[in-house]
């Protein structure tokens, strides 16, 4: 094995652990081929796509619109029914013809000079798939076969260093909820599709309120409390998503609970990283539950809506908290329904259940 491919082979190694180094190591894949760039891509099963790239052509990939490239883009399809443990040129998938028809050779390739491909798939454990990908001038001419001959010494390497990466990252999941755990929080790290990538036994320990199924997907009970916890996942996956707090009303065997969604910002580099956020549960009973003031300001309380929160959470009915607020009954019912619709109950019940056991004595009214 020539002594550029040794050097190489220690670079990919170092870039599993340290995945800002990858473009520097694609880089010098390429210069083994004359490649003029390349690039490393991370599919999950949601098609959620992320890459790394030579600093030359990452400008080019993120012009590509994924979801367009996923449906017109028949190499990657090709490439897995051929289970091909190697690297596959663009000219071993696809016809001159057709090549010539893609729409990123055309659109995104070909404005630049560019013309011709070589990749590989790699499937990883955690379910998603890593591809190497690598292009050329169009004038320098297709890949052949000495190239690939010498990427495919290199492939194992690749696999082995996408596999560390996929471990380290849940490792590093395991190591969140564990000091969750030590802080008395119970706990979980999930994907962007609320898959549980790790959860502490404090978690587990809620099983009237959370359960973790099949596929490893968090479900909570309450259905108004799931369909908020979708809604803050889906936000996420969006990257317009910000700590949410879900309320998750008592039953007859548990407390009610407060469930926080908490985004994880990933470093752009880190294509391998599954954990989109940490979902922290504390049940309102908890001596570090937040008191009913806390409580009212991560639901976004108005002062009057506080107010009356407050009111029922100390045992008054509606009348009785117009009456010790100078207000109208109606008012107090129209504050009632805003309260609701943002704490996510139906009833005033599960309200009062929700806020009640923060405090053991009345709270000032501001």
């Amino acid at each position: 094995m020539p002594e550029s491919i040794n050097t190489v082979v220690d670079d990919i190694y170092e870039a599993s652990v340290l995945p800002e180094l990858w473009p520097s190591v694609l880089e010098r894949v390429g210069r083994i081929t004359d490649s003029w760039g390349a690039a490393l891509f991370t599919a999950d099963s949601k098609r959620s796509v992320r890459f790394q790239a030579t600093e030359n052509y990452s400008p080019h990939i993120e012009r590509v619109d994924y979801a367009v490239m996923q449906r017109n883009n028949p190499r990657p399809a090709r490439a897995l029914a051929r289970k091909h443990a190697g690297f596959l040129a663009d000219l071993d998938l696809c016809t001159p013809a057709e090549l010539e028809n893609d729409p990123i050779y055309k659109e995104i390739l070909a404005p630049v000079g560019l013309g011709w491909t070589v990749g590989s798939i790699i499937p990883v454990p955690n379910g998603d798939i890593v591809v190497f990908d690598l292009v050329r001038a169009k004038e320098r001419g297709p890949f052949e076969r000495r190239d690939i001959s010498a990427l495919d010494k290199l492939r194992p390497h690749l696999a082995r260093s996408a596999l560390l990466s996929a471990r380290l990252g849940l490792q590093n999941a395991r190591a969140a909820t564990a000091l969750m755990q030590i802080l008395g929080l119970p706990g979980a790290v999930l994907d962007a599709g609320g898959r549980v990538l790790a959860a502490n036994p404090l978690l587990e320990a809620l099983s009237f309120q959370i359960d973790i199924q099949a596929f490893d997907r968090l479900r909570l009970f309450n259905r108004p409390a799931q369909s908020s916890l979708a809604r803050a996942l889906a936000g996420i996956e969006r990257d317009d998503g910000d700590t949410r707090s879900i309320p998750v009303p008592a039953t007859e065997a548990a407390p009610a609970l407060v469930a926080h969604v908490i985004p994880i910002r990933r470093q752009a580099h880190d294509v391998f990283a599954k954990a989109s956020a940490l979902f922290v549960a504390t049940p309102v009973t908890s001596p570090i539950a937040p008191n009913v003031g806390l409580l009212c300001g991560l639901f976004d309380l108005t002062p009057a809506e506080d107010r009356v929160a407050r009111a029922l959470t100390e045992g008054h009915s509606v009348e009785s908290a117009a009456a010790e607020l100078s207000v109208s009954r109606e008012t107090v019912r129209s504050h009632l329904k805003n309260v609701m619709a943002k704490t996510g109950t139906s009833r005033q019940a599960e309200l009062v259940g929700l806020l009640a056991g923060t405090t053991s004595f009345p709270l000032p009214r501001g």
